[in-house]
């Protein structure tokens, strides 16, 4: 299940006692000191689809632990002395709400103490416990995660939705300050804001994906740019001002996305400012398209 590094020229023991329950395996262990992980390579070699909850037993008392088996886990130190609950992700998932949240988090709390309380003593109970009564105890478990974790979820999630949304707004705003830029790539936005890539990328899924946002704004940029009939720089100039590699480029990208050639939104705004002029607009000398494209 796990990745394990063992500290040099030690001594090493481990004792483990196992008991399969029906739709869940409870394990107990002692152990010398070691670590353990997940990494992106273990995922894709053993394929586990699981949640552990594992109670971390001490002197000083008990905490609960959540993983996620199909999600990365960092290295870190196990308890000489812990309590695992493994159990399928489609049963723990159709009775907590946002179940994914629920990864590599250590919880506290009265209902948690409740739920810590159930494993440690079902741990005690389960060489005992007979088929139909295993049965009965995990459908018991699961009842008891669903009342005490799913609010636990839900912040997870609305904790983690709200970070995403910060970071996605970052992201949006430092595309906007650097669309002249011709070298705008993923990976300099990535590594301007301190995201790898993948974050990135799942950041920009909703809308459409990095290059095509970029893109985009840089479109609207133009347009609103030759929208201004004050605006004197050649399609040339503001393409390459916006870091598209060529004109051509620019005008092909252009007419796909708003149906006419630069050219023709330039004169058109140009003729629009005419007719404006001679018939005296008492509130503006500029277009009602200038005015709508540059909000």
């Amino acid at each position: 299940m796990f990745e394990t590094r063992f500290p040099d020229e030690q001594a090493f023991s481990i004792a483990l006692r196992n008991a399969h329950l029906g739709r869940m395996i409870v394990s107990e262990m002692r152990t010398s000191p070691f670590l353990f992980g997940r990494s992106k390579a273990k995922l894709r070699s053993d394929m586990l689809d699981h949640f552990m909850l594992r109670v971390d037993m001490s002197d000083s008392g008990s905490t609960l632990n959540l993983v996620d088996f199909g999600q990365t886990l960092d290295f870190a130190p196990i308890a000489s002395h812990n309590i695992c609950i493994i159990l399928p992700r489609d049963t723990v998932a159709e009775a907590v709400g946002g179940a994914e949240y629920l990864h590599d988090l250590t919880l506290s709390g009265p209902g948690i103490d409740l739920l810590k309380g159930f494993i440690i003593l079902l741990n005690q109970q389960a060489p005992n416990l007979l088929r139909e009564q295993a049965d009965g105890t995990t459908k018991a478990l699961i009842d008891l995660m669903a009342a005490t974790l799913s609010s636990t979820a839900r912040g997870q999630e609305r904790g983690r939705n709200a970070v995403a949304m910060a970071v996605t707004q970052r992201a949006r705003h430092y595309v906007n300050a650097h669309l002249g830029d011709p070298d705008l790539s993923p990976g300099k936005i990535a590594r301007a804001l301190g995201l790898s890539r993948s974050a990135l990328y799942r950041l920009f899924e909703p809308l459409g994906g990095v290059a095509a946002f970029v893109q985009e704004r840089r479109l609207e940029r133009a347009f609103r740019l030759l929208s201004d009939p004050q605006e004197l720089r050649l399609v040339s100039s503001i393409a390459h001002g916006l870091g598209f590699a060529s004109e051509s480029h620019f005008a092909r990208a252009f007419r796909q996305r708003f149906g006419h050639t630069p050219s023709d939104v330039r004169a058109s705004a140009r003729e629009s400012l005419l007719h404006a002029a001679s018939i005296q607009h008492p509130f503006s000398d500029r277009p009602f398209a200038s005015w709508l494209n540059g909000l």
